[in-house]
């Protein structure tokens, strides 16, 4: 567990919107129902391996994202053979409460109204949105 709850297990993280964030190891031919908060939305990232989602059991694998619907649990199942590079099914697993909110995209931005990323494009043409490294300040004491 990363944050949040999963059948009362905790994760130490703190969060500022109800999330639930875990990362889980599926051994070759296992099988994870995991319990879920049915309020929630659900995401799984194959981080490594192969395997399958779902109760229709879904193909997934590394570099993919899977979307579920409404439920109460998540059925996660690790291929019996896996890659020697990636011996077992590494999924990140992130859900929350859906916040209902208008979502307008175009290109890397993503915000509630068309005037905000318009705002996003102005800001980082003109330098605003930082420095990828970071710049950081010297320390002091």
């Amino acid at each position: 567990m990363i944050a949040g709850d999963i059948a009362g297990h905790s994760g130490p993280g703190v969060t500022h919107t109800p999330i639930t964030v875990a990362h889980l190891t599926v051994e070759p031919g296992a099988q994870v129902d995991l319990p879920w908060d049915p309020a929630y939305n659900a995401l799984v990232y194959a981080l490594a391996g192969h395997g399958t989602v779902g109760t229709g059991a879904r193909p997934i694998q590394e570099g993919r994202l899977a979307v579920f619907g409404a439920g109460d649990t998540l059925r996660l199942t690790a291929d019996r053979a896996q890659e020697s590079r990636s011996p077992k099914l590494e999924l990140f697993v992130l859900g929350g409460r859906p916040i209902r909110e208008p979502v307008v995209q175009y290109g890397p931005f993503v915000m509630n109204t068309s005037a905000e990323v318009q705002q996003a494009f102005e800001d980082y043409q003109a330098g605003r949105l930082g420095v990828i490294p970071a710049q950081h300040l010297p320390h002091t004491y």
